[in-house]
C-alpha cells in the first residue's frame, strides 16, 4: 500500500524507511509483512491521518507538499489486509482517520467499507462535498449499480437526482490544500 507523511521512531527498519521517506517527503510503499513482522511504532497520536482511494493523490501531495504534506495513506481501490491492518494500528495510536472517495457507485462501496469497519470520519465526502464538486470541477455521467451511502442518508439520493460522478483526480487541488500542514508541522 501507499502512504505519505507516516510518523513512527526509528526502532525497526520499517520504522527507519518510513522516517527517512517522510523527511525526504516521498511516498512509502509498506506491505502486511513488513506492519505485521517488524511493526514500526507509530507516533501519531492525536494527529489526523487522511485516507484515499486513488494513488494519483499521493503523487500529487509528494510533488506538491513533499515533505509538508500530512499524512496520508492510499486504499488504491478496495482497501486489502496491508490497508486495513495499518489502519487499525494507526486507530489504535489514537490517530484520528478521514476517508475521500470518488463520487461513484463504486466509490460509495469502497466508503461503505470504510465506514463499517474503522472509526473513520468522511472528508469532503459528503453530499454537500458532491454538490460542490459537481459544480466547481469536472464530471461524467454516473453509470453502473447505484450504491448506497450508509455514512451519509443524502448522498447517493442526490448522486442519482444529478446523475454525475466526480474522481478524486478532479478534486486534487481541494485535497492537496487540505493536506498542506502549516509552517510549524504538526
Amino acid at each position: 500500500m501507499l502512504t505519505l507523511g507516516l510518523s513512527s521512531n526509528a526502532t525497526t527498519a520499517t520504522g527507519q524507511a518510513v522516517t527517512a521517506l517522510r523527511a525526504a517527503g516521498q511516498p512509502a510503499v509498506l506491505t502486511l509483512r513488513q506492519l505485521v513482522r517488524d511493526t514500526p511504532p507509530w507516533t501519531v497520536a492525536g494527529q489526523q491521518i487522511s485516507i484515499c482511494e486513488n494513488p494519483v493523490v499521493v503523487s500529487a501531495a509528494a510533488d506538491r507538499l513533499g515533505p509538508a504534506s500530512a499524512p496520508l495513506v492510499c486504499t488504491s481501490g478496495q482497501p486489502g489486509a496491508a490497508v486495513m491492518h495499518l489502519l487499525r494500528q494507526l486507530s489504535s495510536s489514537t490517530a484520528q482517520l478521514r476517508y475521500h472517495g470518488d463520487f461513484d457507485w463504486g466509490g460509495l462501496r469502497i466508503g461503505n467499507v470504510m465506514f463499517e469497519r474503522l472509526p473513520v470520519t468522511p472528508w469532503r465526502f459528503d453530499t454537500a462535498a458532491y454538490e460542490a464538486a459537481v459544480a466547481e470541477h469536472s464530471a461524467h455521467e454516473l453509470t453502473g449499480k447505484p450504491a448506497k451511502a450508509d455514512w451519509d442518508d443524502d448522498l447517493d439520493t442526490r448522486m442519482r437526482q444529478v446523475g454525475q460522478a466526480v474522481e478524486e483526480e478532479h478534486v486534487l487541488d481541494d485535497l492537496i490544500g487540505d493536506l498542506s500542514l502549516p509552517a510549524d508541522g504538526l
